[in-house]
């Protein structure tokens, strides 16, 4: 059995919720810690967190794929903010949750008090341009208007967890790719996980089970991670040796055998 395979197998014995039950846990303001490791380590964490969380279930399908389209200023502001560190920043998106069949324009905003804000807007689909609801949204926001371009697209399977015990939110992204133009990349058997928290708290049980299994918080933006593998001339100074951690372990995934790595640790 290979690790999809037995990926899949794990998140069927969780307990399912379903979209309406996740209202209480929307979680549009929150604390978000980030953590980068192999997907060979998913059925394990799963399997050891079983009890603390339900997963998101959507007509049948608890590995739901997504699709996003990002965009950015012709300068990419965006992407340079976040390169040099800057505590307040945003990022938009459009983004299709195929399972719900919904799609929504979205700003994601990091306050300088590290605090996720998100505003969305429901629109009809993945475009190259925005729809007026999203440009509102967008002058709204900004409080002014901004010249925003389609920069790259991504597509990656998601797991949602749901805390029984705390207000809390995971989500757990495999097989990445990215796209731009005529470009690809991939980074496959890299797992995202993001755990969502009103009050950031490390007593969480996933928190714990990864301390266990010697996984360090990691900050990453798909965003910023598919534009510097896609795009050579961007700066990526800042995040040089996350991209090796990153492609390190894309490497080595298809070698059989090879030793399911917490990774990361040095980051």
């Amino acid at each position: 059995m290979n690790v999809r395979d037995d990926i899949d197998r794990v998140v069927f014995k969780l307990r399912p919720i379903d979209l309406a039950e996740m209202d209480s846990v929307s979680l549009m303001n929150r604390v978000d810690t980030k953590y980068a490791m192999s997907d060979r380590l998913l059925p394990e964490l799963l399997t050891s967190i079983s009890d603390d969380y339900r997963i998101l279930e959507v007509i049948g399908v608890r590995k739901s794929p997504y699709s996003s389209l990002y965009f950015d200023t012709p300068t990419r502001e965006c992407y340079h903010e976040h390169h040099n560190g800057r505590s307040s920043r945003r990022k938009f998106r459009m983004r299709s949750y195929t399972a719900s069949n919904l799609t929504f324009f979205e700003i994601k905003q990091r306050t300088n008090k590290g605090r996720t804000v998100k505003k969305r807007v429901t629109i009809p689909g993945i475009a190259p341009l925005l729809a007026p609801e999203a440009t509102a949204l967008v002058e709204k926001v900004a409080g002014e208007t901004v010249d925003l371009r389609p920069q790259i697209y991504t597509e990656f399977s998601r797991i949602t967890l749901v805390g029984v015990d705390f207000v809390e939110r995971v989500t757990i992204d495999v097989d990445l790719e990215f796209h731009r133009d005529q470009q690809h990349a991939a980074l496959p058997g890299v797992a995202i996980v993001e755990v969502k928290q009103a009050r950031a708290t490390r007593e969480s049980a996933i928190r714990r089970r990864l301390r266990d299994l010697q996984v360090r918080p990691m900050r990453v933006s798909k965003y910023c991670v598919g534009s510097a593998l896609l795009d050579p001339s961007l700066k990526r100074n800042r995040f040089k040796r996350k991209l090796m951690a990153l492609q390190s372990e894309a490497a080595c995934y298809p070698m059989p055998g090879a030793r399911p790595d917490s990774l990361l640790r040095a980051i």
